[in-house]
C-alpha cells in the first residue's frame, strides 16, 4: 500500500513540474502563480504547496527534471567532447535531446541564471566538461585555454539551442552546425596560439 501512494505522490508531483514548464513555454517568461500552476496540473493549490511550499522550489525541480529527462536519453558526457573527431555528434546529440524535450528544454531555458546555479550536480558537470575542454587544448596558455572551455561549454548549451533556434529561428540541424564550426573554430585558434589574450 505504502509503495502505491509513493507512485501516487510520485505521478502529482511530475504532473506539477509539467505544468509549470508548459506555463513557462507558453508564455515565455517565468511570471506565474502557483495558483495558475494548479489550474494547469488539475490539481488544488493545497496539493501543489505540499510538494513545493516556494516558487523557488518548483523552479529548482524543473531544472533536475530537465537533466533527469537528458541523463536517461542519453545525453553526451564530458569525456564524449573530443575536438574535431566527434564534437558534432555530440552537438547534434544535445541539440536533437534539447528539440526532443522541447517544453521542458525552453521552459529551463529561460529560467534565471541564479536558479540554475543551486544545482550543485549541474555546477559539478560544468566544472567537469571545461575541465575536460581545457585538456583539448594543451598548447594553449592554461588560463587561455579555461576561458575558451567556458565559451565552449556556453555554445554547447541548451540556452545557445533555445536562442538559435526559438529567437533566431534556425533549425536545429543548422543550429548543431553552426555551434560545431565556432567550437572548433576557436579550438583551432587556441591551438595555434590566436588566443583572445
Amino acid at each position: 500500500m505504502a509503495d502505491l501512494r509513493e507512485r501516487q505522490l510520485a505521478m502529482a508531483r511530475q504532473t506539477i513540474v509539467d505544468a509549470c514548464a508548459q506555463l513557462v513555454t507558453e508564455r515565455r517568461h517565468l511570471d506565474f502563480a502557483m495558483k495558475d500552476v494548479a489550474e494547469r496540473a488539475g490539481v488544488s493549490l493545497r496539493t501543489v504547496y505540499n510538494h513545493f511550499p516556494a516558487r523557488e522550489d518548483l523552479l529548482d525541480a524543473m531544472g533536475r527534471d530537465f537533466d533527469r529527462q537528458l541523463a536517461e536519453r542519453g545525453g553526451p558526457e564530458a569525456s564524449d567532447l573530443q575536438p574535431r573527431d566527434d564534437l558534432g555528434g555530440a552537438v547534434r546529440t544535445n541539440f536533437g535531446l534539447f528539440e526532443e524535450l522541447n517544453g521542458v528544454s525552453e521552459a529551463f531555458a529561460q529560467m534565471p541564471l541564479a536558479e540554475i546555479g543551486r544545482n550543485v550536480d549541474r555546477q559539478k558537470r560544468t566544472r567537469l566538461i571545461v575541465d575536460h575542454l581545457v585538456t583539448q587544448m594543451p598548447s594553449a596558455p592554461h588560463e587561455e585555454a579555461h576561458d575558451i572551455a567556458v565559451m565552449l561549454r556556453h555554445l554547447l548549451s541548451h540556452r545557445s539551442w533555445f536562442w538559435l533556434t526559438r529567437e533566431y529561428g534556425l533549425t536545429t540541424e543548422a543550429a548543431a552546425d553552426v555551434v560545431t564550426w565556432a567550437m572548433t573554430t576557436l579550438i583551432d585558434a587556441a591551438e595555434r596560439g590566436d588566443g583572445p589574450n
